[in-house]
């Protein structure tokens, strides 16, 4: 008996790293049904998975090609590239940071402006007063937003999520949160979706500097001119609209029950943040902010490729820039990949070396993304110091008054 204990522990060893494997297999197959999941993994098993699955599946091996292909590009124009970064103009880089810095404090400002008024704003479906901010507390939350949202991973959506979690902290409902996140929506993204209309439309008919494909001007117009369109529709439907409770109406069933879920989500969350846009942006601190986050941001970026090439017509410059900025909407780390993607493309198709292009629009993507880290990161502690003091306010206006 004493010969065999060796041995039992060695298999029980064996069983558990075994298990530890089939658990990690299964991690990575959880796109595979449940009816042929097991400890051995069918190399044929594709041809069992239902359509669902299997267009999964697909989709994801067709987004690891376009990143793998995207990848060997970029290897490919590495030496290139880093030669264009160390020979370019550090003069230039050192200018953007300030115009980056400036950009920032336009994007606090516009929050300040939303989230700042929410209080004496009359919210909808509101069940719970807002604490209004402060412009220091407007700094602190969106600068961590923006410092989280480029380090960790979801992108945006991680930085949106400490943001709901701060709002709610402070004391907005989940109404005011929605309904002041659309609004902030739409007037953040405005200038972005008004300048590529106009750029579209000049470029396009030769009124300005600049020679791009009907592709990259005339299509995204239209686009553009589709989503002034449709908010505007909103914003007058939104003056009188009255969300419906939640779980009143049926859940959609059937192939695209998600994507008629969320539609109805947008067509319920979309009419009141826009009336609100509408109404916020008279402010001066709100259209200032508006102007001011992409415009001096657009500075940078012109510097960011000047410090490495001689820039290009300026219209094309700003249609690659705003279009760009389209691809900040991908839910990616700071938006890493969709934003530059789309620039560098911009760029290449308006006569500019692709090496070049892709070196400027790195050196203003590090000044961006370094100026947003270091900032809110500093600004995420201070944050966290406001949570508690207004948890400690909240605490102290829920006492009982002594006597009573």
């Amino acid at each position: 008996m004493a010969c065999r204990a060796p041995t039992s522990r060695r298999s029980s060893q064996i069983a558990a790293t075994r298990g530890s494997s089939v658990a990690a297999v299964s991690a990575l197959t959880k796109f595979i049904p449940p009816r042929i999941r097991g400890l051995r993994v069918d190399p044929g098993a594709w041809r069992h998975m239902d359509r669902a699955a299997l267009k999964h599946l697909l989709g994801r091996v067709l987004t690891y090609a376009i990143f793998l292909l995207i990848i060997l590009g970029i290897l490919k124009l590495v030496p290139r590239i880093w030669q264009d970064v160390k020979e370019g103009d550090p003069l230039d880089v050192l200018l953007a940071i300030p115009f980056e810095v400036v950009s920032i404090a336009g994007y606090v400002v516009l929050f300040w402006a939303v989230y700042g008024a929410a209080a004496r704003m009359s919210m909808q479906g509101a069940d719970t007063p807002a604490r209004p901010l402060s412009l220091r507390e407007s700094m602190q939350l969106t600068t961590s937003r923006l410092a989280l949202g480029d380090t960790l991973p979801g992108g945006g959506a991680t930085g949106f999520a400490v943001q709901f979690w701060a709002l709610a902290r402070a004391g907005f409902s989940a109404a005011q949160i929605s309904r002041t996140t659309t609004a902030f929506l739409v007037l953040s993204n405005t200038v972005m979706t008004v300048m590529i209309l106009v750029l579209g439309v000049l470029i396009g008919a030769g009124l300005v500097a600049g020679d791009l494909h009907p592709a990259l001007t005339w299509i995204p117009a239209a686009i553009a001119a589709a989503v002034v369109v449709v908010i505007l529709l909103f914003a007058r439907r939104g003056r009188d609209f009255v969300p419906p409770e939640e779980g009143s109406r049926p859940a959609f069933t059937g192939r695209f029950a998600k994507m008629r879920t969320m539609l109805r989500e947008v067509g319920d969350r979309l009419p009141p943040g826009a009336y609100d846009a509408l109404r916020i942006i008279r402010r001066p601190a709100a259209a200032g902010g508006m102007l001011a986050n992409p415009g001096f941001d657009f500075v940078a970026f012109y510097l960011g490729v000047s410090s490495v090439t001689e820039p290009i017509a300026l219209p094309v410059m700003l249609m690659a820039y705003f279009i760009g900025q389209v691809g900040s909407l991908i839910p990616l780390p700071g938006g890493i990949g969709g934003v530059q993607g789309l620039a560098i493309g911009v760029l290449v198709a308006g006569g500019m070396e692709a090496h070049y292009a892709t070196a400027g629009v790195l050196v203003w993507t590090g000044v961006a993304l370094g100026t947003q880290i270091v900032w809110g990161m500093w600004q995420y502690w201070r944050l966290r110091k406001s949570i508690k003091r207004w948890q400690a306010e909240d605490a102290d206006a829920s006492a009982p008054v002594p006597g009573t």
